[in-house]
């Protein structure tokens, strides 16, 4: 069998559930450190969580093997409908906007983001955009200000969402917006979306301003 290792962590344990991964891993240099992760096809590991306990870490990985059952069930008592939310992770809900159907941004009394359907993310969200967000039931919620835009930024990337013109917004600026706030508090997001929009032979942000400087 071969040894699994991921940023020096020695993956020792494995749990699945439908067809997620969960991963316990201990550092190959500093037999104390210990990370659970989710796990895509063997390679793809995010959300990781970090312990300095074995113990804490093992029940770590039961309890997000068994969010993912909770999240399964949910699931498969529900299977078409999706309706906004009522609840947050950052408390109940006053406003709630619907980006497009499954992707909401939500207001409470003192907080909010934007909160996607797991299964749309899974479906459209790049892996680095999902490892900027953590899972609350069935959606991955990203919070408002530094983690929001990774959200937006992905649902008009995928011509889910219009970036809104308005009495605050001129053409382009709502983008300009979104995209100086990644640039700053999620770089390396920024740079696997620059490279995955160059892969695919689409026009990126910064070829777009030299072209504009010329």
């Amino acid at each position: 069998m071969d040894v699994r290792i991921n940023q020096g962590y020695i993956i020792t344990d494995s749990c699945h559930v439908g067809d997620s991964e969960f991963v316990l891993g201990v550092h190959s240099t500093a037999p104390q450190q210990f990370v659970t992760w989710k796990c895509s096809n063997q390679t793809d590991y995010y959300w990781g969580h970090y312990f300095s306990d074995l113990f804490a870490a093992q029940k770590d990985l039961v309890a997000r093997a068994q969010e993912e059952l909770q999240y399964l069930e949910e699931k498969r008592q529900n299977p078409v409908r999706q309706k906004a939310p009522g609840y947050s992770p950052w408390g109940e809900v006053q406003t709630c906007e619907t980006l497009c159907p499954g992707a909401y941004s939500v207001s409470t009394a003192g907080h909010g983001g934007v909160m996607v359907h797991r299964d749309l993310a899974d479906k459209v969200f790049r892996k680095e955009a999902k490892e900027c967000g953590f899972a609350e039931g069935v959606y991955l919620c990203f919070e408002e200000d530094c983690d929001g835009p990774v959200a937006l930024r992905e649902l008009m990337d995928k011509k889910l969402y219009q970036a809104p013109v308005n009495q605050y917004f001129r053409p382009g600026e709502y983008e300009a917006v979104i995209n100086r706030s990644l640039q700053t508090y999620h770089p390396e997001y920024w740079q696997a979306r620059e490279k995955d929009l160059k892969e695919k032979g689409q026009p990126s942000i910064q070829r777009k301003k030299k072209e504009r400087e010329r």
